[in-house]
């Protein structure tokens, strides 16, 4: 396996924040994984050179331990993580309750085409069609990982959370090592 590839089983220490409801229980890694996976649109938040937030929404996925997504090279969001790759993806509901997930990390470009072959394949099983089939929105974005017409990121997960919101609310923060 390589190096930029890592094994999806190494599940993260899970503590309950202090935010939480009296009695609130944490939200297990594996249903915060299960989300991650189902989710189908993120915000990428970056830093511009000159210290300002930029944030915008994009396809991601998680698989193989990390979070991925891919841009082109003169994007904004490129220009940040040269500059600075700490980053954080979130993702969420669009009610007051729900629960609401933030992975954040450190991003990195991936070269291997290994890597890029088995990410692209991960992004077309997690889009589906709107990946594979001409009439899809992304049409042929696996293509373009696999080829490198995009550049593919990985993020490296240190911390996330997840906010649950309703009778009872959660804060769950995961730490990887």
């Amino acid at each position: 396996m390589s190096a930029q590839m890592a094994d999806d089983s190494t599940a993260p220490q899970a503590s309950l924040g202090p935010f939480s409801s009296p009695g609130a229980a944490l939200t297990p890694w594996e249903a915060t994984e299960g989300a991650l996976r189902r989710i189908q649109k993120f915000q990428l938040c970056t830093v511009r050179r000159d210290g300002r937030p930029h944030v915008t929404p994009l396809l991601a996925i998680w698989s193989h331990g990390a979070m991925w997504f891919a841009t082109g090279e003169h994007e904004q969001k490129a220009k940040n993580l040269s500059a600075n790759p700490h980053c954080a993806l979130t993702a969420g509901t669009d009610t007051l309750t729900g629960v609401d997930y933030i992975i954040e990390g450190t991003a990195s470009l991936v070269t291997d085409y290994a890597v890029r072959e088995a990410v692209a394949t991960a992004f077309e099983q997690a889009y589906g069609w709107q990946l594979t089939r001409e009439d899809g929105t992304w049409y042929q974005l696996g293509d373009a990982v696999r080829t490198g017409d995009v550049q593919l990121y990985r993020v490296q997960p240190e911390k996330g959370f997840a906010f649950a919101t309703g009778s009872e609310s959660s804060q769950t923060r995961y730490r990887w090592r």
